[in-house]
């Protein structure tokens, strides 16, 4: 599955609808910014794991390169495990943020080759930083465990990141 989403506060959007382009259908996915003393704490809502993940995507992109647009000029593989979807989301994060720090990498979407609760395969499209066409944000150290949620809630599912800048 790919998914695309527009850009809004600090380059990321609060709410609103994600074209996936596989199957032209439009998935409904939420998130929202929470006060936090001197992090960014964020709540999301989405209908699938992978919805998710892929709004965690989203927003950790929008942290570090503001309302820029990211083409998807390149393709990296991705896979991580963990052992619940909790930590399966904060090492999807983590990665993601990893890929930023070592080598400028930004993610424009993510195509799902498999998603279980425990694991996430699949290829990130984007490109490197390039300070000419991306807004610079500041520093996102990292994804935190604290004040992580990530839980099924009815026929979708719902998390809470804390990110530290």
């Amino acid at each position: 599955m790919v998914y695309h989403g527009a850009m809004r506060y600090h380059g990321v959007p609060t709410a609103g609808e994600r074209y996936h382009s596989r199957t032209g259908r439009v998935k409904k996915v939420t998130h929202r910014f929470l006060p936090h003393t001197a992090d960014i704490r964020v709540a999301f809502e989405a209908e699938s794991l992978d919805a998710l993940l892929a709004e965690g995507l989203v927003v950790l992109r929008g942290l570090v390169a503001g309302e820029s647009v990211v083409e998807p000029r390149e393709r990296r593989a991705i896979a991580v495990s963990a052992t619940d979807p909790a930590d399966l989301f904060l090492a999807f994060l983590r990665e993601l943020l990893y890929l930023y720090a070592t080598d400028g990498f930004l993610p424009a979407e993510y195509e799902f080759a498999s998603v279980t609760e425990t694991s996430a395969r699949g290829t990130l499209l984007g490109e490197t930083f390039d300070a000419e066409r991306h807004e610079q944000q500041p520093e996102v150290k990292a994804v935190t465990r604290h004040g992580l949620v990530v839980d099924r809630v009815g026929d979708g599912w719902r998390a809470e990141v804390v990110f530290d800048v």
